[in-house]
C-alpha cells in the first residue's frame, strides 16, 4: 500500500512543478495500482489477495 501512495505523491509533486496537476493525477492512479500489485507479488507470490484470486 506504501507504494502505491508514493507514486501518487510522487505524481502529484511533479505534476504541481509542471502545472498539469489533473493530467498527472489521472495517470498516476493506474500507475499505482500496478505498483501495487507488482510489490504484492514480489512479497507475497500473488498480485491479489486468495480472496480475489480465481481458485479453480
Amino acid at each position: 500500500m506504501a507504494v502505491a501512495v508514493t507514486v501518487v505523491i510522487l505524481a502529484n509533486i511533479i505534476g504541481y512543478t509542471l502545472g498539469v496537476v489533473i493530467f498527472v493525477s489521472i495517470l498516476a492512479a493506474p500507475l499505482a495500482v500496478g505498483a501495487f500489485l507488482v510489490c504484492r507479488y514480489l512479497l507475497y507470490g500473488r498480485a491479489l489477495p486468495d480472496a480475489l484470486a480465481n481458485k479453480s
